[in-house]
């Protein structure tokens, strides 16, 4: 049987890699003494499976992976057992048993939602943000350099790759705000925030004092058209 699972990732583990968190969900398993099955060949891996990777430093609160059992296992104890050996910042808030034959969730996720916070250089009224973020979004396209381990930059329009873009809330002093950001991800196209950010640094008067702690992951999706699933909603159609 298979399971999806959806988790957090909060400020206790925000600097752990990707790689290192399917670490822990699979100590988590052997220590709850769930029946997951192994890949084959020498080096024989759990059967855990990942969304799009979440970059160090960015806090999530809807990550996805699916666990392969080998046997049957009932849904509910899977949530208690594995949720009762997760370290704290990593929380289970839901479960659903898929079929086999489900599309891998990097298969099927295309857009990511985010929440930029961010400092300006200047003191902006909500309006004058607003303004902003709509002449971003109507240019016909941005061009940033994206910057490759190992290989040569590129240039990337990355105007396509966002889907929404607005304004959540202003800070008392009008120089902080929390930006909202619909962009895309996965194997078709993947669109970093923080590329997204360079992007308004370039043109707009958003301080260049930014990390990716400043990020937080808020959904994942399957974009279809106008639509927007989640993970549990595709396989539940």
């Amino acid at each position: 049987m298979k399971i999806r699972v959806k988790l957090t990732k909060g400020e206790q583990v925000k600097f752990i890699s990707h790689l290192d968190l399917l670490k822990v969900l699979s100590r988590a398993v052997r220590r709850a003494e769930i029946p997951i099955e192994f890949s084959q060949g020498y080096n024989p891996r759990p059967a855990i499976a990942a969304g799009p990777a979440l970059a160090v430093g960015i806090t999530s609160c809807s990550e996805y992976f699916d666990f392969e059992l080998a046997t049957e296992y009932p849904l509910a104890e899977f949530k208690a057992d594995l949720g009762a050996e997760l370290p704290a910042g990593i929380d289970l808030i839901a479960a659903q048993e898929i079929e086999i034959s489900v599309k891998s969730l990097m298969a099927q996720i295309n857009a990511a939602r985010y929440e930029l916070d961010l400092q300006l250089e200047i003191e902006l009224k909500a309006a004058e943000v607003e303004e902003i973020l709509a002449d971003f979004l109507a240019n016909s396209e941005v061009i940033i350099t994206r910057k490759r381990r190992n290989k040569s930059d590129r240039q990337l329009d990355l105007r396509p790759l966002v889907f929404e873009l607005q304004l959540l809330e202003t800070a008392a002093n009008s120089k902080q705000v929390l930006l909202e950001a619909l962009i895309q991800t996965g194997s078709s196209g993947n669109l970093r925030p923080q590329e997204l950010v360079r992007a308004l640094q370039k043109s707009y008067p958003i301080s260049e004092d930014f990390s990716l702690t400043d990020i937080k992951r808020t959904g994942l999706y399957i974009k279809e058209a106008d639509k927007l699933l989640t993970p549990f909603e595709v396989i539940s159609k």
